[in-house]
């Protein structure tokens, strides 16, 4: 039986055009708030001139209690004359957002209902009339404006802001960064909260996307953010790199997230695709109007693995049913639907588990209940019982010559062996585990022998 998460793929497909299906790294830049800080190099000559830009990043702020020497920047232009056009954490609470032109004219808003340690989106456009400050895709605050920047020289600063020879470090995390030459319509603001950048979006000059590296990982070679779109590189300096913070960690994950158990044996079915491996995938659909709409699809199975202790199985899978069977004719052991099971007769078994919706059976684990470890009536002698790649064969009389077969549990030969010697080694090497028979064969006698191999 397998389970199904109930969605419209009829009426998602008809509003999406395309699909890719990827594996993504998620990663932020964690800043902190001591000397960290990425420069992109005469990127004011992006929107030199431009009677409009927009600028918009997801930020994680942490300090509660920014004031001069030590408000935080996050990201933009700043030159305190001709070219600013910044986001910097103001207060505990609120961002300031600054565009000043060529001529010096300063435009300014203060934007209320920041929260410190959550992640949070803001962006900030300029269509040539009025500047705006958006956070979580809604508009906060305008104020009418005019004017170019027409620096081409200006750094675009993530992480820090200058102001009079003072570094406004960020302390906190920041991801999806871009730029560009033209003013974000709102409902292109409220697509870059519910998704990822677009790469093809309109007018796009900069972006980074933070995925780079290993979250938390050694990232000591690493000096630049590279620019998606190919045009300013982002350069690093003051981060060690390594470990939680001061790092690339993991980032913004603004995905719908669909969860669902996929039974063992069977697929799940999605948008025209049959997934029959459990994991993690990602499909990217783009609209009409590029704003890129990312479906997470996470896959998990129920654990059908056993622990053996002795003669005791137990199924890992905890709050689920079960119902062990015998493994040599798949047929249910009569009362044995509790999660752990001691076999009374040697053989091969394996449980059935009804969990999530799925009925998943386990592999199937030998118990051997008695064994032949000492010297038998005939004088035989095997051991170690149970064995992992080798048994030996001892007898304390004179064999002659001898025929041993090997067989498993269901009586099929697997190898003879001919020998006149009283000690024989069997390797086991390229058996499977189970339970085994050992006819040993000579003139007078066919001793009957058994052994686990594990």
């Amino acid at each position: 039986m397998k389970q199904f998460i109930r969605y419209s793929m009829v009426t998602l497909v008809a509003i999406l055009l395309s699909v890719i299906a990827q594996a993504q790294t998620e990663n932020a830049l964690d800043f902190d708030g001591i000397d960290d800080q990425v420069e992109a190099f005469n990127a004011s000559s992006l929107i030199t001139g431009s009677p409009q830009m927009s600028i918009a990043c997801w930020v994680y702020p942490r300090n509660p209690a920014p004031t001069f020497p030590d408000f935080d920047g996050i990201i933009g232009f700043r030159d305190n004359l001709f070219a600013d056009f910044y986001l910097l954490q103001y207060t505990s609470s609120s961002i300031e957002a600054r565009f000043t032109n060529s001529s010096g004219i300063q435009y300014n808003i203060i934007s209320n209902g920041m929260q410190l340690n959550t992640w949070q989106h803001y962006a900030m456009t300029y269509d040539g009339s009025y500047l705006r400050v958006y956070r979580n895709g809604v508009i906060t605050d305008s104020v009418p404006a005019s004017g170019t920047i027409n620096t081409s020289t200006q750094s675009f600063l993530v992480g820090n802001l200058l102001y009079q020879g003072t570094n406004y470090y960020l302390d906190g995390k920041v991801d999806e960064v871009g730029l560009w030459n033209r003013s974000l319509t709102a409902e292109e603001v409220m697509c870059l909260y519910k998704n990822k950048i677009d790469i093809n979006s309109n007018g796009l000059q900069m972006y980074y996307d933070m995925n780079t590296g290993v979250a938390g990982g050694n990232n000591t070679g690493i000096g630049v953010v590279p620019d998606k779109k190919l045009n300013v590189n982002g350069v690093l300096s003051g981060f060690n790199l390594t470990g939680t913070s001061s790092n690339f960690v993991d980032g913004i994950d603004n995905s719908t997230v669909i969860t669902a158990y996929l039974c063992v044996g069977q697929s799940y079915p999605y948008n025209g695709q049959l997934i029959s491996q459990p994991g993690t995938y990602t499909f990217t659909y783009t609209s009409s109007v590029n704003c890129d709409s990312t479906i997470k699809i996470i896959l998990t199975q129920n654990d059908t693995s056993v622990t053996q202790n002795q003669n005791t199985l137990t199924a890992n899978q905890n709050g689920a049913t079960y119902q062990w069977i015998n493994c040599l004719n798949n047929t249910p052991v009569p009362g044995a639907i509790s999660q752990s099971f001691t076999p009374t007769a040697n053989g091969t078994y394996a449980v059935v588990i009804g969990a999530n919706g799925c009925s998943d059976t386990s592999s199937c684990h030998s118990v051997i209940i008695s064994s032949v470890s000492a010297l038998s009536a005939s004088g035989w002698q095997i051991y170690p019982n149970p064995a992992t790649d080798v048994i030996t064969l001892v007898s304390n009389h004179p064999v002659g010559n001898v025929e041993m077969i090997l067989s498993d549990i269901t009586g099929k030969t697997i190898r003879k062996i001919h020998t006149d010697n009283t000690r024989y080694q069997l390797q086991l090497t390229g058996l499977s585990n189970g339970v085994y028979h050992l006819a040993v064969i000579s003139e007078s006698e066919i001793i009957n022998l058994k052994f686990l191999k594990l």
